[in-house]
């Protein structure tokens, strides 16, 4: 009988090829590989899929699925222990994109850096890719740093792992200083003012201000015009819409009011002197009123014509057998030109004259509001 044909001997697996057709995947993804094992008629075709990093790739049976950022092996192992490895990097791609910010206002020369978000936070690729519409109005670096170069608006934009996000940016000129321009610092009581507002920069975006006024001396009347309503100090406030302010005070004069006060106060220096008090007419008054005025084209004891100051109380019917006259210019309160009278010998000898018993007293202002004053005596 003879004997049986011997069993053919097992065919080895010589290679193990893992085909997946690419070499990255994004997070989430599953992957079934086709395993080609040579030589195909192998006796023994089974195999195992291990990963070398189950953090990155997790291996269930022939699934393979993208777990974690990373680089990591899938090696498949035949069942006589021939290998075959492929390499998968896992990326995690951008999902959503936010510039942070929708609408931004900035001042001229300024500067802002943007907080951009990212989510998920670990994706892979973090580059974002920004442009400004019009970098005359603003520049946005690589950063994401916003400067502010003109006045207008633009659309600033960013890209990140496809993903876009804008913002728009609108650059103001604010204004950084305002003032208020008068002629002069002083008015007569009844006199109507105006000012001048001036705000830098020029091209400022708002040049719209708001003007209050304190104290009673002034009022408001129109477009930065006033009238002088009462004796006293009164201050202008202007205020630019971002807060910058300027102020101005403004002195009210009462004519008649600061002559009155000169003859109380000269009656008090003559009182200190055991001197009887001065009264005043109005003759005397008048002729006080229209030397002042004449003080203010020509400072002196003559008139602008050349003619004595005496002849101003004939002018006036002025009756008198003594006569005097103080004048002064530039003081700015009846007890700043008393004083000044009372420290010049020449001045404080008509003030303490015993045979002087009127005084007519006159304070004029000049365009510059400049004071003038003068005390006119008679017996």
């Amino acid at each position: 009988m003879p004997a049986p044909d011997p069993a053919p001997e097992p065919v080895q697996v010589r290679e193990i090829i893992i085909e997946l057709g690419a070499v990255e995947a994004a997070r989430g993804m599953i992957l079934k590989p086709d395993i080609v094992i040579r030589p195909t008629d192998a006796t023994d075709k089974s195999y195992t899929l291990e990963s070398s990093n189950e953090n990155v790739l997790s291996v269930s049976g022939d699934r393979i699925t993208a777990v974690g950022q990373g680089t990591a092996d899938i090696v498949a192992t035949a069942g006589n222990g021939v290998t075959g490895t492929t390499t998968i990097t896992v990326t995690v791609p951008v999902e959503t994109f936010s510039l942070g910010a929708q609408e931004i206002t900035m001042n001229r020369g300024e500067s802002l850096t943007l907080s951009p978000v990212i989510e998920p936070f670990d994706a892979t690729d973090q580059h974002i890719l920004y442009t400004s519409g019009d970098e005359s109005v603003a520049s946005v670096s690589v950063d994401g740093a916003i400067h502010a170069a003109g006045a207008g608006t633009t659309v600033i934009q960013g890209l990140a792992g496809g993903i876009s996000d804008s913002c728009t940016v609108t650059v103001i000129v604010p204004v950084t200083s305002i003032s208020i321009s008068l002629d002069r610092r002083a008015y007569k009581l009844g006199e109507q003012g105006s000012f001048t507002i001036q705000i830098s920069p020029q091209d400022a975006t708002d040049k719209t201000y708001t003007v209050s006024i304190s104290g009673a001396a002034i009022s408001q009347t129109g477009n930065n015009a006033f009238s002088c309503d009462a004796g006293g100090e009164a201050t202008i406030t202007v205020t630019a819409v971002n807060g910058i302010r300027a102020s101005h005070t403004i002195n009210v004069v009462d004519l008649v009011a600061y002559a009155n006060e000169v003859l109380r106060l000269t009656n008090i220096e003559r009182a200190n002197e055991g001197l009887p008090a001065l009264t005043t007419t109005p003759e005397l008054t008048r002729t006080a009123v229209v030397r002042a005025n004449e003080v203010i084209r020509r400072f002196s004891h003559d008139r602008p014509d050349g003619s004595s100051c005496f002849t101003a109380y004939d002018e006036n019917d002025v009756q008198y057998s003594w006569a005097g006259e103080n004048i002064a210019q530039g003081q700015r309160t009846p007890e700043e030109v008393v004083r000044a009278w009372m420290n010049s010998p020449g001045h404080r000898a008509n003030i303490l004259k015993r045979e002087f018993g009127r005084l007519g007293v006159g304070v004029a202002m000049d365009t510059n509001g400049r004071l003038s004053w003068s005390q006119n005596f008679t017996d």
